[in-house]
């Protein structure tokens, strides 16, 4: 997709991506300085129009954050408090965002089956909130990740087996499947046993390999204490099922400490899944309940190659 002006309509907020960011200053820079100038990702202006786009797309997620603010299923903090009174609810001593937006969601929600429904009902066992996807297959046939027509599959990083399991028998409507890895038996009303699916997520062990030209000035211990854990907050903040582009990684390295940025170039980034021995530059993506995992502080899997 092709840059374009942020905008608001009647679906919502509209914003250009860091790739269309990027793609559009790499334009305005050829405008300026030529079509035929250099620009891959060992140029240091390359790099520079990096950190920009990623400014620009930092920007752009405040505004999109701004603009959720006024939704009571995205809105946190003070701003879920301002919400809550329009829907006869105050906030309980002690309550999370999580629980505030369940409750508003549960007066909302009428009868059961819904998306929403469901997602409300998933949020009220604790914990649950931390991490987790729901997917639903409304068609007659079995989808692309394997999930049965007629059915939903929850992939959910915490919250208690046996909880999780019967809200999802409660939220959703009858004849509607679940499919997952776990299963776990469940009551209805009347005593009545069933068997309720779900997921945990699979850990996805990734590998980082940044290449960095130390420049007048630099200090190998500062530039690793500073973009280790900054590339491995990244990855391991990525939704279950998610995708790692690893020229987004540009932009993380240069902002993770603004003050060493320019003692170091990023000629180059690779990455691997775990016993995959091919390297790649563009994109990793997780299986539909896969979560990737950078390693531990102790033990990181991201390993900065100096030059």
């Amino acid at each position: 997709m092709a840059y374009f002006a942020p905008y608001i309509d009647a679906s919502g907020i509209h914003m250009p991506t860091y790739e269309d960011r990027l793609e559009q200053l790499e334009n305005d820079y050829r405008s300026i300085f030529g079509l035929d100038a250099a620009l891959d990702p060992a140029v240091p202006d390359y790099q520079l129009l990096s950190v920009f786009a990623k400014a620009l797309d930092d920007t752009s997620a405040l505004a999109v954050q701004a603009f959720n603010s006024r939704n009571p299923m995205y809105a946190s903090g003070q701003a879920l408090d301002l919400l809550l009174p329009q829907y006869g609810l105050v906030r309980e001593a002690g309550e999370s965002d999580a629980s505030a937006r369940a409750r508003i969601a549960s007066s909302l929600s009428q009868g059961t089956g819904s998306y929403d429904a469901l997602v409300a009902a998933l949020l009220r066992v604790p914990a649950a909130d931390m991490k987790y996807r729901l997917y639903v297959n409304e068609g007659n046939t079995t989808d692309g990740n394997g999930i049965p027509g007629h059915s939903v599959a929850l992939v959910s990083l915490a919250g208690n087996t046996a909880r999780l399991a019967q809200a999802l028998f409660d939220a959703k409507a009858p004849g509607i499947g679940t499919y997952g890895s776990t299963q776990v038996q469940v009551q209805d009303a009347n005593g009545n046993s069933h068997t309720v699916s779900f997921s945990r997520p699979e850990y996805k062990l990734t590998y980082v390999y940044p290449y960095i030209k130390k420049l007048p000035g630099a200090d190998e211990t500062a530039i690793r204490e500073a973009v280790v854990p900054a590339v491995m907050a990244y990855i391991d903040g990525l939704e279950i099922g998610g995708t790692l582009n690893i020229p987004k990684l540009y932009g993380v390295i240069y902002a993770a400490k603004p003050e060493i940025a320019n003692t170091f170039v990023v000629t180059d980034i690779q990455a691997c899944f775990a016993g995959d021995q091919s390297m790649t530059t563009d994109l990793l993506q997780c299986g539909w309940r896969e979560m990737f995992y950078a390693g531990s502080a102790q033990y990181p899997n991201v390993e900065i190659r100096f030059e």
